[in-house]
């Protein structure tokens, strides 16, 4: 009864331990043509005030995001595609930074934490950390965060555009000089 117990027990650790080291579903490399040129990767960021984001894309182009309560439950809040031009910045910013022979690994503040995950199409991988700046790990990020800035678009179109009246006084209060809170306003004290 014990040895039934014990091999069990020695088979769930091994199938959990196995299951732990492979790819994640979402990873793929994508068609010849891929944006990111089969990269595929998984961005964490833990920075100050409790700011959680991860960004997760593969080599067909397909980008998720989630940030705060999303992250902790393993939910996406939001998903998009990279263009080939944010791809290739992204290849490049990895390259540069030698993620997959030398990962970078911060500048040793606190300010933030990296997890990264990236897989290439070479079958590459590269698993580290970084604590507090790191020049490639940035770029990488405002190329994801820019990307992923596209999902308030749809939002800001249905948006109603300001009136005639309204952009005048703008336009003519920008140009003299004032406030744009306050045209037409003289601001004298009398």
């Amino acid at each position: 009864m014990i040895r039934d117990r014990s091999f069990i027990l020695i088979l769930l650790l091994l199938t959990m331990s196995l299951v732990g080291c492979s790819k994640s579903q979402w990873v793929t490399s994508g068609p010849v043509d891929s944006p990111t040129d089969g990269l595929s990767m998984d961005l964490f960021l833990e920075g100050s005030a409790q700011k959680l984001v991860r960004y997760r894309f593969n080599g067909t182009g397909t980008l998720w995001f989630a940030g705060g309560v999303a992250v902790t439950n393993d939910k996406t809040s939001w998903e998009g595609r990279l263009n080939p031009e944010q791809g290739r910045a992204i290849v490049a910013a990895v390259r540069k930074g030698r993620w997959f022979t030398n990962p970078p690994s911060g500048d040793g503040s606190e300010s933030e934490t990296w997890t990264i995950h990236a897989w290439s199409r070479d079958n590459l991988t590269a698993s580290f950390k970084v604590y507090g700046k790191s020049e490639s790990v940035q770029e990488v990020y405002d190329i994801l965060n820019k990307a992923s800035s596209a999902r308030f678009d749809e939002f800001l179109s249905t948006m109603p555009k300001p009136s005639l009246d309204q952009q005048m006084d703008l336009r003519n209060a920008t140009m003299v000089g004032e406030d744009p809170g306050v045209a037409g306003e003289t601001g004298d004290l009398e």
